[in-house]
């Protein structure tokens, strides 16, 4: 058996200090007690944490999951398993389902080759909304055509776990039921819908936001009347969880604070949404990602013209010190990137440090650098 020697055990509910006994990869024993061994590791100058889990990542170091490739797929695993997430969902963006289709065919083919856990596909669209495209596509985004997801899903069911789309584009229901009926998540974003158009979806089993306030709809006026979006939608329906930006930039601390306040850190999920420039130091100036010019300044990937983000260039430690710094207290903000990503897809064996669980962990220091080799 392994023992892990720990003075700052991130728990669920709190920091313990003893040991974490493992056997065959799964945790045995989370105690204060001796038991018998075979080899320890000593973290006591570190925290011990369950391994972040990264919903919504489309990649890293240069490359993108979309790029469908072996290499573009190692890469982006290795840059994010090097900053700390353990367990990601690789995301694709609006693209044409021959594009969709090849990177799919790659991922099936990688799935198993890489340290990373990757439990399967993130559809970030094609079904998104054309107002609220950001730096998607626009010539990608479109309505939900039965014909193509049910391809799609036919083909590569087994992948595809979650997908993201624009709820007021399927008013006959038809998109979320069928993904509901396929144990796929629905995770709405890139979206104009009203509060009256988001509750359909949500009663139908749509229980999760894709980056909260970044194409996400909000208050607007029809005939002089107040309207709520998703953002409203997503503070009053109290079985919604979120994702969150926290790169520090696109949600400034006082908003990412103001999320956790309303909706609890049990319903908050950090994300990097990275695209391919993460992990890449002094990384600045005009590039681009397919057929959308980025300029990389502030930290952030933005729209050339500035009037919006176009994702971020963060990594999993990088999302732990933002929270921390904007108040979050350490215990929930590690939450926010184990045990509520974990609630949101249904992983039952990971995202906490309790017996039973599988042994997979993310090791930080107190200036939240993460180490990968923990021999």
């Amino acid at each position: 058996m392994l023992r892990y020697k720990c003075d700052k055990i991130l728990t669920e509910t709190g920091i313990f200090d003893g040991y974490v006994y493992v056997q065959n990869e799964k945790i045995y024993a989370v105690t204060k007690e001796e038991l018998p061994f075979r080899k320890e590791i000593d973290l006591r100058t570190f925290f011990l944490a369950p391994g972040f889990i990264d919903l919504h990542c489309h990649g890293g170091d240069g490359f993108e999951f979309i790029d469908a490739t072996p290499e573009a797929f190692s890469r982006c695993c290795q840059i994010h398993y090097q900053h700390g997430t353990r367990i990601l969902y690789p995301t694709f963006s609006a693209s044409a389902f021959p594009i969709l289709k090849k990177a799919l065919t790659i991922f099936a083919a990688e799935k198993n080759r890489q340290q990373m856990i990757l439990p399967g596909a993130h559809l970030e669209g094609p079904y998104l909304s054309p107002q609220m495209c950001g730096a998607q596509d626009a010539g990608a985004v479109r309505a939900p055509v039965r014909q193509e997801y049910t391809a799609l899903v036919k083909q590569f069911g087994t992948l595809i776990k979650r997908w993201t789309y624009a709820p007021e584009l399927d008013k006959s229901g038809a998109f979320i039921r069928f993904l509901t009926e396929h144990k796929i998540i629905a995770s709405m974003g890139h979206s104009a819908a009203t509060y009256a158009e988001v509750l359909p979806a949500f009663s139908a089993g749509c229980r999760l936001v894709t980056h909260l306030y970044s194409c996400t709809s909000t208050i607007t006026r029809q005939n002089g009347f107040r309207k709520l979006g998703i953002i409203e939608a997503a503070f009053l329906l109290k079985d919604m969880l979120v994702e969150a930006i926290g790169d520090g930039c696109h949600l400034p601390p006082e908003l990412l604070k103001m999320i956790v306040q309303i909706k609890g850190y049990d319903h908050v999920c950090l994300v990097s949404d990275a695209i391919r420039f993460a992990g890449i130091k002094n990384c600045s100036g005009l590039t681009s990602s397919g057929n959308i010019p980025y300029l990389i300044e502030d930290g952030v990937a933005k729209l050339t013209d500035r009037s919006a983000f176009a994702g971020s260039i963060a990594t999993a430690d990088v999302l732990l010190k933002q929270a921390v710094q904007a108040g979050i207290e350490l215990n929930s903000a590690v939450n926010m990137l184990t045990a509520i990503p974990a609630k949101a897809m249904h992983l039952a064996e990971y995202g906490s440090i309790t017996p039973g669980k599988r042994a997979v962990f993310t090791v930080f220091d107190k200036n939240f650098d993460t180490f990968s080799d923990l021999s």
